[in-house]
């Protein structure tokens, strides 16, 4: 593949894709002192906010990354160009994976400044592998049912079910750090997501 075509597929697709990723997640957090107090936390307290609030931008920068592809019309005409999909949706997911980082870096700066207290980047990739989980669940759901609103659905129920119920500590990676079941647990999502990626109909 020529440098130029690649260059041209990355600013396609981070045009077509910022609006229903990177905007929605920055407008929830800021949303999100409003909502949760950031100032002053010691480090447990700004572990709970990171794994409870700001994890949850995984959800629109990760959920609808192939909703183009939803489209059946669309699929047609992507279908027939040379490059794979699954080579798309691993661009896009590196580009969500980078954009999510940076949120979370610059959210925990705004923290810092508020007076909390927390190891910066430890937590940044620890509320990173917690925003995965969420974004990889609400992908891999859209992928299966091919409507992105069911990925998001899915996605939040789990974050619900997190949160209420007593799933384990497996899923609280800023608090009790990141274990190698979750990395296996990402790992077999992100596999499964390379299956259920390409829409059924042709």
């Amino acid at each position: 593949m020529k440098a130029e075509n690649l260059l041209t597929i990355i600013g396609v697709n981070i045009r077509m894709n910022y609006k229903y990723t990177l905007l929605p997640a920055i407008a929830l957090l800021f949303v999100i002192p409003f909502v949760y107090g950031t100032a002053n936390l010691d480090y447990l307290q700004s572990a709970d906010c990171l794994e409870q609030m700001v994890a949850l931008i995984g959800i629109p920068m990760f959920t609808p990354l192939i909703r183009q592809e939803h489209s059946h019309t669309l699929y047609e005409t992507i279908a027939f160009r040379s490059i794979s999909l699954r080579f798309i949706v691993l661009l896009r997911t590196v580009f969500s994976i980078i954009g999510s980082i940076l949120l979370i870096l610059a959210f925990e700066i705004y923290m810092r400044i508020c007076g909390c207290s927390f190891p910066l980047f430890p937590y940044a990739f620890r509320t990173l592998a917690a925003s995965m989980t969420l974004g990889f669940i609400g992908l891999l759901l859209s992928s299966i049912v091919q409507k992105t609103i069911g990925g998001y659905l899915c996605a939040f129920c789990f974050y619900l079910a997190v949160q209420t119920e007593n799933l384990g500590e497996l899923f609280k990676p800023v608090t009790n750090g990141i274990q190698f079941m979750l990395v296996l647990f990402l790992g077999s999502i992100s596999l499964a997501i390379i299956y259920f990626g390409k829409p059924t109909y042709y």
